[in-house]
């Protein structure tokens, strides 16, 4: 498939997926939740205004922090309108919700203290483009904080030939996912220092980059 069909496919899938996502029966993506906590942990560390959440969904994520930190400034982006019509349903405070592609960030240079991506980055069809286009949106000094799948060569290599081929077979938009290795190329690329570059358990990615 090329890069717009895949694009296609996860705007179906979260088009249906929207109406199940924040419930308690969200199937699949029941595991997304996993990585709220260590999104909000890193965020403790540093002092941030304004912060982007690329493909934010419902935006679940942006609905903790306003409630841990009701005083910042929040922006939701995400592919998919059924997802951003229900997040902006839920009428939150000092947040804003735009459909928008995370290969073409539709914001100006240096908009933002810390850019969090979670669950998200393995439909990307071009991910040097999201990491250029995060490096173009933070300010200098600024966050981006990554969780999605990654695991050894090997298991990352069955993964991107058999399990998700599969995937796409049954609707879903699954692209690809990286080594920490190429995790690190793809920052370096961008102009972006790895701070933090690990493989977590229930193979997450973790990574906190700066500018």
């Amino acid at each position: 498939m090329n890069s717009e069909q895949y694009k296609e496919l996860s705007i179906k899938e979260f088009t249906k997926a929207a109406e199940i996502y924040d419930s308690g029966r969200a199937g699949i993506y029941e595991m997304c939740k996993d990585d709220y906590p260590p999104i909000l942990e890193e965020l403790k560390k540093i002092p941030f205004e304004n912060l982007l959440d690329v493909g934010c969904g419902t935006g679940p994520m942006i609905e903790l922090l306003v409630s841990e930190y009701p005083d910042k400034q929040y922006t939701g982006l995400d592919l998919t309108p059924k997802m951003i019509e229900t997040a902006n349903a839920k009428d939150l405070h000092n947040a804003e919700f735009i459909v928008g592609d995370s290969e073409n960030l539709p914001f100006e240079n240096e908009s933002f203290d810390a850019v969090i991506c979670a669950n998200s980055f393995h439909h990307y069809p071009h991910p040097q483009k999201f990491f250029d286009g995060v490096s173009r949106v933070l300010k200098p000094g600024g966050r981006l904080i990554l969780r999605d799948y990654t695991s050894v060569s090997f298991i990352v290599w069955l993964m991107n030939h058999f399990e998700m081929p599969i995937a796409n077979l049954a609707g879903h938009g699954d692209v690809r996912c990286y080594t920490t290795k190429q995790i690190q190329l793809f920052c370096a690329k961008a102009g972006l220092e790895a701070i933090t570059l690990e493989r977590r358990k229930k193979m997450r990615l973790h990574l906190v980059a700066r500018k």
